[in-house]
């Protein structure tokens, strides 16, 4: 029993690790797409109210940051849980790490729109920065799996 729970531990951890590392390849794909489009889309930035749309985007970015750490730290067992599955538990944590990263990947998004739209450089670094380290800093780690040994 005790070696079954170790052995769904490392196959967890190992998927959760392989989709952490694809999605840590989207910041260098969107880096290159807006450094070879954004000069295609400058003239549209004229039009639109690139501030207003800043503003809004970076506000997003600030609330999903902090709500990404909340989510990340809830435990995997609740209290209401009586008896809990190994294979629900593995399913928890993989489900707790990919909404973490599509969330990283959202704020990825915002800036690439904004480089699209014919903002700034500085606004799109700013935002893959930002979603860059929320990749990095809520990456699957063995520490969370303990609750497994529970």
């Amino acid at each position: 029993m005790e070696k079954n729970n170790k052995d769904r531990q490392q196959q967890t951890l190992s998927t959760t690790r392989l989709i952490w590392m694809i999605v840590l390849t989207t910041p260098i794909l969107a880096i290159v797409v807006c450094h070879y489009s954004h000069a295609a889309f400058s003239d549209l930035g004229a039009t639109l109210p690139i501030v207003g749309l800043r503003t809004i985007f970076y506000s997003i970015a600030i609330l999903l940051f902090p709500l990404v750490r909340l989510y990340r730290h809830r435990p995997l067992i609740r209290s209401t849980d009586t008896t809990v599955e190994p294979l629900e538990l593995s399913q928890r944590f993989i489900h707790r790490v990919i909404v973490c990263l599509i969330t990283a990947e959202v704020i990825l998004g915002l800036g690439l729109l904004l480089c699209l739209l014919g903002d700034d450089l500085a606004s799109f670094y700013l935002l893959t920065s930002l979603s860059l380290l929320s990749i990095i800093m809520y990456r699957p780690q063995v520490i969370e799996l303990k609750e497994f040994d529970t």
